[in-house]
């Protein structure tokens, strides 16, 4: 094609067709800028598409992963609710200045837990290096900011809360003051009366529903945002297809 040109041009010049000559070497420059165009458009779709089909995925990633980690979340929420009612009625009870008894133990030994989730981030890491600004749907990307950035932040710290009050305060008291111990089954004290009467018992108990009342409703927050994610990302796809 490069060849046929050259001597259409060549045959111009030698026929001294100037003025045909000009005319015809700018519609030449403007089939070549056309081309230059074209491929820069077929260039650009072909990227669009790539990222395009990197956004689904990763879409597909992040359902996935909150699917996953929300298995047992329900079971947790309502595992966390029964024993932060049994702390309040422990408390109530040491208030009330009754002494406990081992009818108390199960109760006892549910007061130094700890309630939480994984959160997997493989999915969101992925999209954030594509970029969320990629996103046309501004609410599933402000959904998705919320619970990653806000959410799972807010969580992990009320965690980290929790294990320093359970390896700082609550272990060093059972150590000090149980004769037996079960992580979450029961706790046996050296003695029930003596428990009982001890201030720093009820101050510990107190100071575990300011830790876990919190990380509950984290939970509760990460869980049912999780499911509007999920809803909006379904809703995206499906839009997609």
């Amino acid at each position: 094609m490069i060849k046929f040109f050259r001597k259409i041009r060549q045959k111009m010049l030698t026929e001294n067709k100037f003025s045909k000559y000009l005319i015809y070497a700018i519609g030449e420059i403007i089939l070549v800028v056309l081309g230059i165009l074209i491929a820069l458009q077929i260039n650009n779709w072909n990227e669009n598409n790539k990222k395009r089909k990197s956004i689904e995925q990763s879409l597909i990633e992040i359902r996935d992963n909150l699917r996953t980690d929300n298995l047992e979340t329900p079971k947790i929420i309502d595992r966390a609710e029964n024993e932060i009612k049994i702390q309040e009625e422990l408390i109530e009870t040491l208030e009330k200045k009754v002494v406990l008894d081992s009818t108390h133990n199960y109760k006892i030994g549910k007061c130094n837990t700890l309630n939480g989730i994984s959160i997997t981030v493989t999915g969101y890491e992925k999209i954030k290096e594509i970029g969320l600004g990629n996103l046309k749907n501004k609410e599933l990307e402000t959904e998705l900011i919320f619970y990653y950035e806000k959410l799972k932040k807010r969580f992990e710290q009320q965690q980290v809360y929790d294990r320093n009050s359970l390896t700082n305060m609550w272990f060093p008291y059972i150590q000090a003051n149980f004769k037996d111990f079960s992580y979450r089954n029961y706790a046996i004290p050296n003695s029930y009366e003596a428990l009982s009467r001890d201030s720093e018992f009820l101050v510990l108990l107190k100071i575990n529903l300011d830790t876990r009342i919190p990380t509950l409703n984290s939970l509760m927050d990460l869980h049912n945002s999780s499911k509007k994610l999920i809803e909006l990302i379904d809703s995206e796809l499906k839009i997609k297809k």
